[in-house]
């Protein structure tokens, strides 16, 4: 039997990798690593308060047919992408540490790593043999984790571009699409579906370098 510490572990183990990754992108002007927590755990309590609107819409809008044709993989998308960007709102928008437009992508990502962490947790919490536990933990780290970082991380991006809304719809339209493609795709075409998270990721690195440009924050950047 697998105690539950480990599937905590594992589930931690995918997000705490790319949080180290993507705090590289900040070396220069690092925040302080109380603020990086705060915001990761306030990316867990997210996780929570996407739950609840989560269930109403899955008991009132049953689904049938198969997991692909699930109508309710946009909305939930919205509200994952918005419980995210709202939290770290909260949290940093009259901060000092909130001082680089670069910081908002640093910020997002790390709620968004807190998120998928809890997600992670229950999703292997599930699982019993120790090996699908392990393919899982890999799996998830290279899609469902990393997506919640890039989408995150665009999101941010258009925030600081003054476009908030359409950053939202940007996020949730592309993890809308990832889901069905998981779902609806199978076997070793799989492999096509990560190229999707390759090639945004491309994306998401060229915005880091736009908001790395010297551009100070002003106190109302929504």
């Amino acid at each position: 039997m697998v105690e539950p510490i480990t599937y905590s572990l594992l589930g931690l183990l995918a997000p705490l990798f790319w949080l180290i990754f993507f705090l590289v992108e900040d070396k220069e002007h690092p925040e302080p690593k109380w603020m990086i927590f705060l915001v990761f755990m306030g990316g867990v309590l997210a996780a929570f308060l996407a739950l609840s609107p989560e269930i109403y819409l899955d008991a009132n809008f049953p689904q049938t047919g198969q997991p692909y044709q699930n109508r309710l993989l946009i909305p939930f998308a919205i509200i994952e992408e918005f419980a995210k960007f709202a939290i770290v709102f909260l949290i940093i928008k009259y901060s000092k540490y909130f001082d680089e437009k670069i910081d908002a992508l640093i910020y997002m990502i790390t709620a968004a790593l807190g998120f998928a962490a809890v997600e992670n947790v229950f999703t292997l919490f599930n699982l019993l043999e120790f090996h699908q536990i392990v393919e899982t933990t890999i799996v998830r780290g290279v899609g469902a984790t990393l997506l919640h970082a890039i989408t995150s991380g665009i999101l941010a991006f258009y925030w600081m571009k003054k476009r908030p809304i359409f950053g939202l719809a940007t996020a949730a339209l592309l993890h809308a699409a990832f889901n069905y493609l998981v779902l609806r795709v199978e076997g070793d075409a799989k492999i096509y579906v990560a190229l999707i998270l390759v090639v945004a990721a491309l994306f998401l690195f060229r915005d880091f370098e736009i908001m790395k440009k010297p551009n100070r924050i002003r106190r109302q950047p929504i």
